[in-house]
Parts: C-alpha cells; structure tokens; sequence
C-alpha cells in the first residue's frame, strides 16, 4: 500500500507544478496508514518525488521531526479529527491573492459550485498548534480550506480526491479574480 500511495504522490507532484498549484519547495503532501502517516520532508521539491522524499510519524505523538515537513502539526492534527486518508497543502497564486481579500469564497463556476460550495477563508498562524487545531476544525466541516496568506488545504479518502478538490478551489479562485479585474 505504502508504495501505491508514493507513486499517486509523485504524479500528483507533476500536476501540481504543472498548475502552478506550488513553486520552488512549497507545499507538502501526506497520507494515512492506521495510526501512522507518512509527510514529505521539509524542502522536498513535490514534482521531484520518490521514495526517500517521505517520513514516517505518528498520528497519536506529539514529538516534531525536523526532517519532516513544517507543516507536520497541521497534517497530525487533521488525521486525529477525522477519517481523512489523505491531505494536500499547495500555495495557488488565486488562492493565496483572494485570501487577502475575503472571508470566503463563493465559487462562481458549476464545477466549483457543485464540488466545493462555499470555502471558508481563515487565520492561522503557521507553525502553531492553535493554527493547526484551527486548520483541523474547519476540514471537518469542509473537505478544503483556504488560509489568509498561505494557501489551500485539501483533504480526502485519497492524494487523487484531494488533489481534485485543490485544483477545483484554484480554477474558481482564478475565475473570481479575473472576474474582478477591469479590463
């Protein structure tokens, strides 16, 4: 199972690239195994993945592994709030623009409206354990979740899902904005 999930892994890396969904070492992905899971490493390129790109944590310690992604409380926190299997964090310049100037997002398009509804927009501070507890209550509600100045976070049974409900959260964001823009 584990390298079925890396393989998803590095081709939804690709992607991400590919949809400027992420840029340099930004972003981060993981994915659940029972009580284990498994989080690229901080400064891992996500469209160079392979098998040494991932750590393996635990979803029930509280112990931070600095070769792990920083954004290992956020994943933690999401995996002991819900039945997640997955979770995906990328940086979409329409996301992160929008960010700055909503409390919400209100998809516009069909795909966006029919698979996402409305996304909340919230601070948390990064690196934080309340920003991460604040990041887990809202996909609880919400598959997805936009954070002011940081990015998308996706969530689903599998990378594939998440990685659709990030890339459905992206294009409505671009929708949005070039929408608002005077041409």
């Amino acid at each position: 199972m584990i390298l079925k999930e890396i393989e998803r892994a590095k081709k939804i890396g690709k992607k991400l690239m590919l949809q400027r969904l992420i840029d340099g070492a930004s972003g981060n992905i993981s994915f659940r195994d029972g009580e284990i899971f498994y989080i690229t490493k901080t400064g891992v390129m996500l469209d160079e993945l392979d098998e040494t790109s991932f750590v393996k944590l635990s979803i029930n310690s509280n112990d931070y592994n600095p070769i792990a992604s920083s954004d290992q409380l956020v994943h933690r926190e999401i995996y002991k709030n819900t039945d997640y299997n997955a979770v995906l964090h990328c940086h979409g310049v329409y996301g992160v623009t929008l960010s700055f100037k909503k409390t919400a997002i209100y998809p516009m398009d069909l795909e966006g409206r029919y698979f996402l509804g409305e996304i909340e927009v919230i601070n948390a501070p990064f690196g934080k354990f309340d920003g991460a507890k604040l990041i887990s209550k809202a996909l609880k509600k919400n598959k997805v979740v936009l954070v002011r100045g940081h990015g998308i976070y996706a969530c689903g049974k599998n990378i594939d899902e998440a990685y659709r409900l990030a890339s459905y959260l992206e294009h409505s964001c671009e929708i949005i904005y070039r929408l608002s823009r005077k041409y």
